[in-house]
């Protein structure tokens, strides 16, 4: 090869080359941002009342029902469940075994839940609150609550009654800073099925809740 041929080869070679360089670039579609779920406005719930520092943040679906130094309990238009904090020190249980008559809260309330007539045990097992150890304990009323229920227990200004078929769900913290809580669900009439969605729903309460020195 003579060198004018080889001289029109290298300038066909970088002709095609700068032809190729000059194309626009292909253009990348923009990664699309991921979809954040919006997350629920909470509101901080303090008691000013209630003799144990606490504080909880709801979801628009809960609402304050009562709160007074013994008893906070919590209501929602979603569930079929109520959830109560209850300081134990000075409530009255009814005994079924002596005609409701109404007795100090015991000292072993697992103990005493287990053995109570109203109350069937479906499941106990150890806990955890805001960092305080405690027993869960899960329950089904019998029909010696009765239809038109009956109270059995009794706070400072009101009284927890019981019905047929109404569940129960019970946390006991034995020493939340020298305090005895109980933590409790109840719900119905509704189903298993119900009465579980209510209880997940009131864990997630729960999971925000702060308890702080008296």
């Amino acid at each position: 090869m003579n060198t004018s041929k080889l001289l029109v080869s290298v300038l066909m070679l970088v002709s095609v080359l700068l032809t190729a360089c000059a194309q626009a670039p292909t253009a990348i579609p923009p990664t699309p941002a991921p979809t954040i779920a919006p997350t629920q406005d909470l509101t901080m719930f303090s008691s000013k009342t209630f003799k144990l520092p606490m504080s909880v943040s709801l979801g628009s679906q809960w609402k304050v029902a009562e709160d007074y130094p013994d008893v906070v309990t919590l209501l929602s238009d979603d569930y079929y469940v109520d959830l109560a904090f209850i300081l134990v020190k000075d409530i009255k249980l009814a005994d079924p075994k002596n005609s409701f008559t109404q007795v100090a809260f015991p000292d072993d309330f697992v103990t005493w839940i287990q053995e109570h007539g109203l109350f069937p045990i479906v499941k106990t097992q150890p806990v955890v609150v805001a960092g305080f150890q405690g027993t869960e304990i899960n329950a089904i009323v019998t029909s010696d609550c009765g239809v038109n229920k009956k109270s059995w227990l009794f706070y400072s200004s009101n009284a927890w009654n019981c019905r047929t078929d109404e569940y129960y769900h019970f946390i006991y913290l034995d020493n939340v800073y020298g305090e005895r809580l109980l933590i409790m669900n109840s719900g119905g009439p509704a189903s298993e099925d119900d009465f579980k969605v209510g209880v997940e729903a009131s864990q997630k309460v729960l999971d925000t809740v702060v308890f702080s020195k008296p």
